[in-house]
């Protein structure tokens, strides 16, 4: 991307934007439809489905800085929204790795263009990711999508399948156990496995979200 690109120059253009982020590192009370101003108009339709709603991902990045993480990789993370609401609300390093060339594009876009710190989006698959650099690891259900119709599907241009969707669990599931102790997982919504024994659920943490789960290897 550059200083003359057609996004670059419009998101730098919109004050509208970097006050609303402004008010978000402050904060302040920030609305899904506020926040996803940022993106392109098709991006703003999929966020009810799926973006981490805004004061989820407050509440994400908080746990993990509770509980003392200081990387944190989402997996399957679109355009960005949690490592971008992430990095803006508390101090730890957000990574992203999304199999979408065109979303991973667009959310580092938005990072570059607003100076985002510790904040990015990488395009790559879990064949890309080594676990071993990450003490945190957030999942909002990443590979569901596989056993949507694909009338449902964000687009079509990677291969999706149900056959994929657990192969990609399992994988998830595998390098979970893999995972030193300490390491701390929150899922929305689940990820389509099931944690490794050695995790303890701390439901208290999350009382009061739906569907939210904090896990920590002990």
């Amino acid at each position: 991307m550059t200083d003359s690109d057609p996004l670059l120059l419009r998101l730098r253009s919109e004050g509208v934007r970097a006050a609303m982020l402004d008010a978000l590192r402050a904060g302040g009370v920030v609305t899904d439809i506020a926040f996803d101003r940022i993106y392109p108009e098709r991006i703003r339709r999929l966020s009810p489905l799926f973006w981490t709603p805004v004061v989820v991902a407050r509440r994400v990045a908080r746990l993990f800085e509770a509980h003392g993480a200081r990387r944190v990789l989402d997996i399957g993370a679109g355009v960005g929204k949690l490592c971008i609401i992430g990095a803006l609300t508390t101090g730890l390093d957000f990574t992203g790795v999304e199999h979408r060339e065109g979303l991973a594009s667009i959310g580092q876009h938005v990072i570059d263009a607003f100076d985002i710190p510790r904040a990015r989006v990488l395009h790559g698959t879990l064949d890309d990711v080594d676990f071993t650099e990450y003490d945190g690891f957030y999942l909002f259900n990443p590979f569901e999508e596989g056993t949507f119709q694909p009338s449902k599907w964000v687009d079509r241009s990677v291969p999706l399948s149900e056959e994929g969707c657990r192969r990609d669990v399992a994988r998830v599931e595998d390098a979970l156990a893999r995972a030193p102790t300490g390491t701390r997982v929150v899922t929305f919504h689940g990820f389509g496995g099931v944690m490794p024994p050695d995790y303890r659920h701390l439901p208290e943490e999350t009382r009061g979200t739906a569907f939210l789960r904090l896990w920590v290897k002990s």
